[in-house]
């Protein structure tokens, strides 16, 4: 079990974090969460090491921010799924050059950019 790839999950929408909850089980992969805001993100961090991450970019109305520098600074990979647009991220550096699979993804379209995340591509 220890090579199965690790994914947090960070996704304040109940119905949408089960949903990628369900979709990453059923591709093999062992989930991290749901966790539903910034400092319970921030939390987990401390304690655990995911392989990559998906993260939602508003969670209750704060930027993801604080979360994905953290992963940027222990080198963990990761993938939005959020309805904001490449324009909207402009001003979080962190966010802006991240791959969006946005709020209605595809499920073939989820899985392969996070594999690409894992692959470091």
């Amino acid at each position: 079990m220890d090579d199965v790839p690790r994914i947090l999950v960070v996704e304040d929408e109940y119905l949408i974090a089960l949903e990628l909850d369900t979709e990453l089980r059923a591709a093999g992969y062992r989930v991290i969460g749901p966790v539903p805001d910034i400092d319970g993100a921030l939390g987990v961090l401390k304690v655990e090491w995911p392989d990559a991450a998906i993260l939602d970019v508003n969670l209750a109305g704060k930027w993801v921010t604080p979360v994905a520098e953290t992963l940027r600074s222990m080198s963990v990979p990761f993938i939005l799924a959020s309805g904001y647009v490449a324009a909207d991220l402009q001003a979080q550096p962190v966010l802006r050059d991240a791959v969006n699979v946005g709020k209605s993804w595809r499920s073939e379209f989820l899985l392969k950019s996070l594999r690409d995340a894992l692959d470091g591509a």
